[in-house]
């Protein structure tokens, strides 16, 4: 049933911001085709955000979904039934401190479940960053450290942004994401970027090889892709995106959180769409 939901919707996120709404709906689909190694995935993402500003301090908590829903179109030597489909319950808050004209202090975290509300299976991420805006040119660099999933673990990585922006170009190189924008008008923009990304949750069946089991999967995914996002007025907006997959892999992981198998799942392409509602105050 929720295959045809994501039909009607075919929504991704976006980049527009309301700075006088109460509450942010999203909704993201993406669609990943089956590429020689016959694995086929969708993906939907829903959240809802309530952005809250205390004048040097802005907090946004944030709660939602990721679902993964995969298809085997061949055998796999290993049971797929408890990863055919995943539902990833999230919640997490995202803080921003300006400290002053020139620097700023970012973190978030986030903690979510996909075996059901279990303190043991409890998957926790967060990062922690400072950025320092020139005031001779308009560019800021951002370095922190981030225990999270992009590389389809958790692990303790370094963040790294260097961003210029002009009225209509921004320019930003970094990990786990590097991209270009183009403002095409006041209400579209057209881009490219670069990222890792992924995730990391327990399932709530083993998943069985021939002489170990995983209780624990990640996703790690290598990405470029082209975006175009457009905001139709203050409370819509949405976004389309066509891209081309370097890596994408399913990582399973015993209790000892030991790697047990990488399944490759093949390089190809990936299409995604997407729409953002702002709630107003008035």
């Amino acid at each position: 049933m929720h295959r045809y939901f994501i039909m009607i919707f075919l929504i991704a996120h976006t980049i527009s911001y309301s700075q006088d709404s109460v509450l942010q709906a999203e909704l993201a689909y993406a669609l990943i085709p089956a590429s020689n190694q016959r694995v086929s995935a969708q993906q939907v993402e829903a959240a809802l955000k309530v952005p809250l500003d205390f004048g040097t301090v802005q907090l946004q908590p944030t709660i939602g979904l990721r679902n993964y829903d995969f298809e085997f179109w061949e055998s796999m030597t290993f049971n797929t039934h408890p990863i055919d489909n995943v539902n990833n319950f999230f919640a997490g808050v995202d803080a921003t401190h300006s400290l002053d004209e020139q620097w700023q202090l970012d973190a978030w975290g986030e903690a979510s479940w996909a075996s059901g509300i279990n303190a043991n299976e409890t998957v926790l991420t967060g990062a922690a960053a400072l950025q320092y805006t020139l005031k001779t040119f308009p560019a800021h660099l951002r370095l922190g450290i981030q225990y999270d999933t992009p590389l389809g673990d958790r692990e303790l990585l370094p963040l790294v942004e260097l961003a210029v922006s002009t009225h209509q170009f921004y320019l930003q190189l970094g990990f786990p994401e590097s991209r270009i924008s183009y403002a095409l008008s006041e209400s579209s923009t057209l881009s490219t970027h670069f990222d890792f990304e992924g995730d990391y949750f327990y399932v709530p069946q083993t998943v069985d090889f021939a002489a170990q089991t995983a209780n624990q999967v990640g996703i790690a995914r290598q990405k470029l892709a082209l975006d175009y996002a457009y905001t139709i007025d203050s409370m819509w907006s949405f976004s389309l995106s066509a891209g081309y997959l370097f890596q994408n892999e399913l990582k399973f992981y015993d209790s000892a959180q030991h790697t047990v198998n990488t399944l490759n799942m093949g390089a190809g392409p990936v299409f995604s769409t997407g729409i953002k509602f702002n709630f107003s105050k008035q």
